[in-house]
This record gives C-alpha cells, sequence and structure tokens, in this order.
C-alpha cells in the first residue's frame, strides 16, 4: 500500500515502515539542491508529510517565502534556520507567505518535512526577514502523563497546523491500560527505539520500531491494552489542531458517568 496514493484524512495508516516506500527525488523551487523523499502520508488538497535526507548545502541563504506552510523535525544531522542551528529532536515551522532568513543542511540530515500544498521558496519577496519558529528540545522540559505511566512529552510548541511533541517511553506496561482519541487528525514517527503498539481495538499488538509511522484521523482510538515499552522509545507526534485527550478507561475501572478526562 503506497501511502501517496490514499486520503489520510480519512484512512487510519497503521505502522508504515518507511523502508518499504519508494524514494522519489523532490526539488522546491528556489531551493538549492534536490532531495530523496519518501512519501509518508498526504491528502487529496495536496498536504503531506515526508521523510527527507538532506545532502549537506541543501538550502537557501537568502530571505525568501515560502508559498505553504512547511515545518522541519530533524531526525539527525544539524540544518541551519538563521542563527539557529537544529539537531536530532529539533523543530522548526514557516508560515505561508512570511518572510524566512534562509536554511541551509549544514552535513547531511534526515527529517520530516511536512507541508500544507505544493511549495515553492519565493526569494523574491519583499519585505524585512522574520524568525521561523524554532523549538529545541534541549530548551524544553519532560512532562508526566498521568494517564500513561511511563510516557512523558516535551513540547516543542504550537506549529502552524496544530501542537507539536516528542514522546518518550521507558518500561510502559499498558497491558490493562484503556484506549485514547484525539478530536484532531495525529501523526506519530517512531525516532528511536522499540515500542508494542495495539492501534485499534480489532487488531493485535504489533512491534513499531526506528521509521514506522502512523496516521490517525480524528476521533480514531489507539494505543490500547497490550501496548508497552520494555526497554525505552522516542516518538514525533503532531497535531491537526489543539492537543485535547478523550481517555477510554479499562472496564475495571470504576468511571463517573461521562467519564473521559
Amino acid at each position: 500500500m503506497d501511502p501517496a496514493l490514499i486520503d489520510r484524512t480519512v484512512t487510519h495508516l497503521v505502522l508504515t515502515d518507511d523502508a518499504a516506500l519508494p524514494t522519489r527525488p523532490m526539488t522546491i523551487a528556489g531551493i538549492e539542491g534536490s532531495v530523496d523523499a519518501r512519501i509518508l502520508s498526504t491528502d487529496l488538497r495536496g498536504s503531506s508529510t515526508r521523510l527527507v535526507r538532506l545532502r549537506s548545502g541543501w538550502g537557501s541563504g537568502l530571505v525568501g517565502a515560502f508559498t505553504a506552510d512547511v515545518e522541519l523535525f530533524v531526525v539527525s544531522g544539524t540544518v541551519q534556520v538563521g542563527d539557529h542551528r537544529l539537531e536530532a529532536c529539533d523543530y522548526c515551522a514557516f508560515r505561508q507567505g512570511s518572510l524566512a532568513p534562509g536554511l541551509r543542511a549544514l552535513d547531511d540530515a534526515l527529517a520530516l518535512l511536512m507541508t500544507s500544498a505544493p511549495v515553492r521558496y519565493d526569494t523574491s519577496a519583499a519585505g524585512t526577514a522574520a524568525e521561523a519558529y524554532v523549538g529545541l528540545a534541549a530548551e524544553r522540559e519532560w512532562a508526566p502523563i498521568p494517564e500513561l505511566p511511563g510516557r512523558h512529552l516535551k513540547h516543542l510548541g504550537p506549529g502552524p497546523t496544530g501542537d507539536v511533541w516528542i514522546g518518550w517511553a521507558e518500561d510502559w506496561d499498558h497491558t490493562d491500560g484503556g484506549w485514547h482519541r484525539h478530536q484532531c487528525h495525529e501523526e506519530c514517527f517512531v525516532v528511536a527505539g522499540e515500542l508494542t503498539l495495539r492501534e485499534r481495538p480489532d487488531d493485535e499488538a504489533r512491534q513499531a520500531g526506528p521509521g514506522s509511522y502512523f496516521f490517525r484521523p480524528a476521533d480514531t482510538p489507539h494505543t490500547g491494552p497490550g501496548s508497552r515499552c520494555e526497554d525505552a522509545a522516542l516518538t514525533f507526534h503532531r497535531t491537526f489542531g489543539n492537543l485535547n485527550t478523550n481517555w477510554d478507561h479499562p472496564p475495571s475501572e470504576e468511571t463517573p458517568q461521562g467519564g473521559t478526562a
């Protein structure tokens, strides 16, 4: 199943393995160099998420404006954005039409590239360069998720589309836990380590290692009973709206009427 041919907003993409996807050359007009890209998900409007391999020197030193919202999450390598050096687990966002201070891959890098539509970089746009939004992982604190003991999140910031964060799981056992769901679409990418995830009520739990990708349409129950992490794992998450979570408690718990948090 090639996710490039599927509308992610209506299809629950479960455990897509990036290594099994075709690699496509990609260029962005106005940006120097091409990238090798694997389309992880897309929709009928042209919004997409790609895993891209940036060669050293890719980018532009010129002030310009992207013609669509563009977000970049660095998996490995180093990318310069204005005065900021982005390394593993750092994030930046460029809003459509806003002047950007340029960007450049300082070495070979692997990143998630998220665009709201087909895009080009317009270096003829007039005005003064503005700072791109930058979320540096080292400057954020881990916060525990009370409903998922053993899971933590680090909020990287509000992107053009919604909340963006990284998750950490260590010795996490959700064998007897319940499901949860979000009021908006969510995507998840496993950066490092391995988790066992039960994505849908009718599915068995499956292993998700580095490069595993999920896209969950709004209100899709996921991470249900049987999910766990025996060691440690790092994940990237992005929602298409504010992060609001409804928790479906396991039947063994006494839950007040209408009791989802």
